[in-house]
C-alpha cells in the first residue's frame, strides 16, 4: 500500500488541511472512493471499519461488530483506488493500528492513500512507516497576520484604524501563527471595534496562563470569559458528551430547556435557545460537520475545565474528582465494553462505585448511560438510580438484562423533563404506563426502543409534552388516545381518523404547535362538523401536509365539504392528496392561497378536472399527478396557448417558475400537456396516459436531462 505524509496536530491546522488535500479536485482525479473517518479518542477497530464500509458506494454489508465479517465485506467491496483520511488520531497501539489496516494492506489496486492527523507525536511515529510525518508549526507571520484580519473585518487587506492596527499587532504575537486562536480572538474583537474593548483583551489575565507550545489555550479561555453567563452555561453543559460527539442541535436544546437554561418570556423557547447555539457557532464554539456539529477537541478541553465543578464524565479515562457541587454526570461506556463480547470491568466499576457513595446523587439534575455493559455494572447503575431525587434529563441505554428494571426505576422520578431510552434487543419490550405519570415530562425520545409497537394508554396525560419521538415511520403517534389534550405538542407525523371518542378529527383543533410534517388518514371517518374544528389552517409551523381517505364509502360532495375546511395555512410547503373523490376545492382553485408550495401531489383523485393556478406558485419545485382520471389538459403555460409558435421567447422571466420535476402517470383522459412557463425543467416522466396526443414547451435537451414518455399510444414519436 502507498502511503501518504502523516501529519502531527497543532489546533485546527492539520484538519483544515486533510479537508482541502480531501475536497481538491486534482486529489478527487487520483481516486476513485474518497473516504473520511473522525476517529478522536474512541478507537475502535469494528466501528471504524464499519465507518469506511458505510462511504463505499453500492456497499451491501451485515449490520455486525464481529470486525472479521467486516474485514470481509472490506476485501469484497473496496475494490478501487481510495483516500482514507483518518482525523484526529489517538490511539498509541501499534497493534491496534496494524489490526484495523491488515485488510487494506492487501488490496490488488495500487495507488492507496492513508492520512492521518494527530495530536500525539508518538502516534505520527507509529503510523509512519514509510514516511516521515509532517510537523505542522503555526502560519507564517505575514500570512497570519492577513488572516487575523480577515477573521476581524472580513478584509485580509484592512488598513483603517491606525491605533486598532496596533492593538491587534500586540495580540496577533500571543497567538503564536494558530489560526484556531486567531478565529476566536478575531470573533471577540469583531463584535466590539473599539480601542478600550481591545485593550481590555490585550491586557487581560487569561495571556498568564500556561501557553504550552501553540498558545490556544488562553485564547480560547479569553474568548470564552467574554461569553455572557447565559451562554457561558449552555456551552460548559458540552462537556458532559465525549470528545469528537456529533450534536444534533435540536436535541441540545431540548435538553437546555429541559433543565432550565433557557428562558424567554417573549418567545418560544426553542426559538431562544436557537439563537443561542447560533451564538455559540459563530464565535466558533460549534463548527458544522455535514448535518450535525462538533466540539473541536481543544474546545471541548476548555468546557471541561470550567464545568468541573458541575459536570463530570465517566469513561475509559481516569475519573476526575467527584466535587459536592456536580449536578451533571455522563457515562460513556464504548472504550471499556465490546459489543461482541461484554466482559466485567473491575476497573469501570470502581468507578462508579465513587459516584454512587457520593451525596451528589440526591441532587443530580442530568444522567446520561450511552453504551452496552454487563450486569455487573448494571446492577452497580440500578442503585444509583435508587437514589435519584430531582432528576431532569435521563438519558439511557438498556440491555436485555435490565429492561424491565430501569423502566421501573424510571417512573419515580417526578421532576423529570427530559427522558430518551435506547433498546436494541429482538425482546418485545412495551414502556409501562406509569410513564404517563411523569406529569412534567416535555420530552419523550423512544425512536430508538427497538420492537416498540405501542405507546401506553395514558399519553395524553402528559400534558406538558413538547416532543415525541417514536420508532418507524409515524404510525404510533395514531394511538394515541385523547391526543388533544397534549396542545404543547410539536411532533405528529400521522393521526388516523376513527368513529371512536378519543380519536375524532377535532382531536386537532388546539395542538397548534406542531411542526414538520402531518399524515391525516382515514378522512371517510370525519364530518364536516369535526373536520372544521380541527382548525388546519391555524397550524403555522407544519411544513408538510398530507390528506388521505381510505375508501370511497362516502359521497364525494360530503368529500368536497369536508376537503372545503381542511385548507392549510399560507406557508405550507409541501400538499399531498390521495384518494379524494371530490371536485377541486377552492382553495385549490380560485381562492388558492399557497403561493409557497414547493411540492404538489395529487394521486387517485377521480373527480378533479381542474388543477391549482400555476402562476401563483413561484416557488414549485416538484409537481406528481398520479390516477386522475378526468384530468383533460395539463397547462403550465400561463395562459400562452398552443397556438402561439412564438410562446417560449415571449414569456418573460417572472411567468417562469422554478418547477424541475414532472411526473404524469395513469391519466386516462388526459389529451394535451403545455410546458411553455417550465424553464428549469430537468426531469420528466409520462405513463400510461393513454388519451395524451400533443406536448410542447419542453427545455432544450441540454437541460432536460431525464426524459420518459411510455404506455402512451396516441402519442406519436417524434412530435414534439
Amino acid at each position: 500500500m502507498e502511503s501518504t505524509g502523516r501529519l502531527k496536530t497543532q489546533a485546527q491546522t492539520p484538519t483544515t488541511l486533510a479537508r482541502l488535500v480531501y475536497h481538491d479536485p486534482q486529489v478527487k482525479g487520483k481516486f476513485d472512493i474518497l473516504i473520511w473517518i473522525y476517529v478522536s479518542a474512541n478507537f475502535d477497530e469494528a466501528k471504524l471499519t464499519q465507518g469506511i464500509l458505510e462511504q463505499i458506494p453500492d456497499c451491501e454489508y451485515k449490520n455486525t461488530k464481529n470486525l472479521t465479517v467486516l474485514q470481509r465485506c472490506i476485501k469484497k467491496y473496496l475494490t478501487k483506488r481510495f483516500l482514507l483520511v483518518l482525523d484526529d488520531m489517538w490511539e498509541e497501539s501499534e497493534g491496534r493500528w496494524d489490526k484495523l489496516l491488515a485488510p487494506l494492506r492487501c488490496m490488488q489496486v495500487k495507488g492507496n492513500a492513508i492520512l492521518v492527523t494527530t495530536r500525539k507525536l508518538s502516534v505520527a511515529i507509529i503510523t509512519s512507516k514509510k514516511e516521515a510525518h509532517v510537523n505542522l508549526g503555526g502560519m507564517k507571520e505575514d500570512v497570519f497576520w492577513r488572516f487575523f484580519k480577515q477573521c476581524i473585518f472580513g478584509d485580509e487587506n484592512y488598513r483603517g484604524q491606525k491605533k486598532l492596527m496596533r492593538i491587534a499587532k500586540e495580540i496577533v504575537t500571543k497567538l503564536k501563527g494558530n489560526p484556531l486562536a486567531a478565529k476566536s480572538v478575531g470573533t471577540l474583537l469583531r463584535r466590539n471595534i473599539d480601542e478600550i474593548h481591545w485593550r481590555k483583551i490585550l491586557d487581560s489575565d487569561e495571556w498568564k496562563l500556561e501557553n504550552g507550545i501553540d498558545g490556544i489555550v488562553p485564547a480560547l479561555m479569553l474568548s470564552y470569559n467574554h461569553l455572557s453567563y447565559h451562554l457561558q452555561l449552555l456551552f460548559s453543559y458540552c462537556a458532559l458528551f465525549p470528545k469528537g460527539y456529533k450534536f444534533d442541535k435540536d436535541q441540545l436544546i431540548r435538553m437546555w430547556i429541559a433543565l432550565g437554561f433557557v428562558m424567554d418570556e417573549r418567545r418560544k423557547l426553542e426559538d431562544a435557545g436557537s439563537d443561542s447555539f447560533d451564538d455559540l457557532v459563530d464565535r466558533s464554539f460549534f463548527q458544522k460537520d455535514e448535518h450535525c456539529f462538533v466540539v473541536h477537541d481543544l474546545i471541548h478541553d476548555v468546557a471541561r475545565e470550567v464545568s468541573l465543578h458541575e459536570c463530570l464524565t465517566v469513561d475509559g479515562s481516569d475519573l476526575q474528582k467527584v466535587f459536592p457541587s456536580v449536578r451533571h454526570v455522563g457515562i460513556w461506556t464504548e472504550l471499556v465494553y465490546n459489543e461482541q463480547n461484554i466482559e466485567r470491568s473491575i476497573t469501570f466499576e470502581e468507578k462508579l462505585d465513587q459516584i454512587q457513595n457520593n451525596v451528589i446523587l440526591t441532587s443530580l439534575e442530568s444522567l446520561m448511560l450511552v453504551g452496552v455493559y454487563d450486569e455487573n455494572f448494571s446492577t452497580k447503575f440500578v442503585k444509583i438510580l435508587d437514589q435519584l431525587r430531582y432528576i431532569r434529563v435521563l438519558k439511557i441505554s438498556a440491555m436485555p438484562f435490565n429492561a424491565e428494571i430501569l423502566l421501573s426505576s424510571v417512573k419515580k422520578f417526578i421532576h423529570l423533563r427530559y427522558l430518551e431510552l435506547k433498546f436494541d434487543s429482538d425482546l418485545h419490550k412495551p414502556l409501562p404506563d406509569a410513564i404517563c405519570k411523569l406529569y412534567h415530562l416535555q420530552v419523550l425520545d423512544v425512536r430508538h426502543w427497538r420492537g416498540l409497537d405501542n405507546l401506553p394508554k395514558g399519553m395524553s396525560n402528559l400534558v406538558n409534552l413538547r416532543c415525541l419521538f417514536v420508532p418507524g415511520s409515524g404510525s404510533l403517534y395514531s394511538n394515541i388516545y385523547r391526543v388533544g389534550q397534549l396542545k404543547f405538542l410539536q411532533e405528529l407525523k400521522e393521526f388516523r381518523v376513527r368513529q371512536e371518542n378519543g380519536f375524532e378529527i377535532s382531536q386537532l383543533e388546539n395542538l397548534n404547535e406542531i411542526r414538520g410534517s402531518l399524515s391525516i388518514l382515514d378522512l371517510e371517518n370525519a364530518t364536516k362538523q369535526e373536520a372544521c374544528r380541527a382548525r388546519i389552517k391555524d397550524k403555522k409551523h407544519l411544513r408538510k401536509l398530507s390528506l388521505s381517505w381510505a375508501t370511497s364509502s362516502i359521497s364525494p360532495a360530503i368529500q368536497k365539504e369536508i376537503m372545503e375546511v381542511l385548507e392549510p395555512h399560507y406557508y405550507l410547503d409541501h400538499l399531498c392528496v390521495l384518494n379524494y373523490a371530490g371536485a377541486t376545492p377552492s382553495w385549490l382553485r380560485e381562492n388558492f392561497s399557497l403561493s409557497n408550495l414547493e411540492n404538489l401531489h395529487l394521486q387517485n383523485c377521480a373527480a378533479m378536472q381542474t388543477l391549482p393556478p400555476f402562476e401563483k406558485m413561484p416557488s414549485l419545485k416538484t409537481l406528481s399527478l398520479v390516477d386522475m382520471p378526468s384530468l383533460k389538459d395539463v397547462g403550465i403555460d400561463f395562459g400562452c396557448g398552443s397556438a402561439n409558435t412564438d410562446t417560449d421567447s415571449q414569456s418573460s422571466e417572472e411567468d417562469e417558475l422554478e418547477l424541475s420535476e414532472i411526473e404524469i402517470s395513469k391519466c386516462s383522459a388526459l389529451k394535451s400537456i403545455r410546458l411553455h412557463s417550465c424553464k428549469a425543467l430537468t426531469k420528466l416522466s409520462i405513463s400510461n396516459c393513454k388519451a395524451l396526443a400533443f406536448l410542447e414547451g419542453l427545455p432544450s435537451p441540454d437541460q432536460l436531462k431525464h426524459y420518459v414518455v411510455h404506455g402512451c399510444p396516441q402519442f406519436p414519436p417524434g412530435s414534439i
